[in-house]
């Protein structure tokens, strides 16, 4: 059985549809017209205008709805790549643990220490002088032998190695530039730990001198102190191995790719080698060495 219709859903229809008509009446007559607007107009623009507003709220909200949809879908998507990457740093992290315990637990049983000699005390100085002629690249710092300063301490930047101290005072002290005609530190490539002499020949590119293991030595290589000669600790960041203009190796110091202010000295000791034994002296070790039973 139907239910009982509307009585006011005819009359309804019938306004939407005469809105409907006379828009588009209006809009036919207005083609080409000159935009005055009169009242039958206005009356029709007011009766059409409540429509399609309450028209136009549920396709904003159908449209609101798909742009939620897109955005959520987005998201999901960034969480699963997250997710991944999570994953995969875990993984990372316990190889990582894994390798460093493994270090650990070999240099326990060799008994061996593969960490720098860098000390860690600090002794922090202000640069108050620089003298960068055409002979001398050096650098006065307002510390001295009152605050534990030592000829040959390695001079540090933020970045890297400076120098070393060749004079020191009371209240000041005297550092050799890297670069200076007189510098020579022993380095080595931190990537194949190939060794070598910086030499410094007042440029701002040192050369890399008496090589040693040539074909182990490239562009782009980290170049550390040595501490061969024991006069430098072993590990100090100088800066990268660069091709000359005239062919060879040089390195582009990582200090002076920053102003130098504040410093630090590291009070190392250098490392002496014993005393040299004459004929007589090795005779008699060799004599006690052979009546020991």
């Amino acid at each position: 059985m139907r239910g009982r219709e509307n009585p006011n859903g005819g009359l309804t229809r019938v306004a939407l549809l005469a809105a409907i008509v006379i828009s588009a009446v209006l809009i036919s007559l207005q083609r080409g017209a000159e935009p005055n607007t009169s009242g039958v107009e206005t009356a029709a623009q007011e009766t059409v205008a409540p429509l399609a507003s309450l028209l136009s709220v549920p396709l904003r909200r159908v449209e609101m709805y798909f742009s939620d949809v897109g955005e959520r879908r987005s998201a999901f998507a960034d969480n699963l790549k997250l997710r991944e990457e999570i994953s995969m740093l875990r993984e990372r992290q316990a190889r990582y643990d894994n390798l460093a315990n493994k270090v650990a637990r070999y240099e326990a049983i060799l008994g061996v220490d593969t960490e720098t000699d860098i000390p860690l005390r600090k002794i922090a100085a202000r640069a108050i002088g620089e003298s960068d002629g055409p002979f001398v690249r050096s650098l006065i710092l307002n510390v001295g032998t009152k605050d534990g300063v030592k000829v040959g301490n390695p001079v540090m930047s933020t970045r890297g190695l400076v120098g070393h101290v060749i004079n020191t005072g009371p209240n000041t002290t005297r550092v050799l530039r890297l670069s200076d005609l007189n510098s020579r530190i022993a380095v080595a490539s931190a990537r194949s730990e190939a060794t070598a002499i910086l030499a410094g020949d007042n440029s701002p590119l040192p050369k890399l001198s008496f090589v040693n293991q040539r074909e182990n030595w490239s562009v782009g290589d980290r170049v550390i102190s040595s501490g061969d000669d024991g006069a430098l600790p072993r590990g100090l960041q100088i800066g990268v191995v660069v091709r000359g203009e005239a062919g060879g190796f040089r390195v582009q110091l990582s200090s002076r790719s920053e102003p130098l202010d504040w410093v630090w000295v590291s009070p190392f000791e250098k490392i002496t080698a014993p005393p040299e034994l004459d004929d007589e002296t090795v005779d008699e070790t060799n004599l006690e060495m052979a009546e020991t039973p």
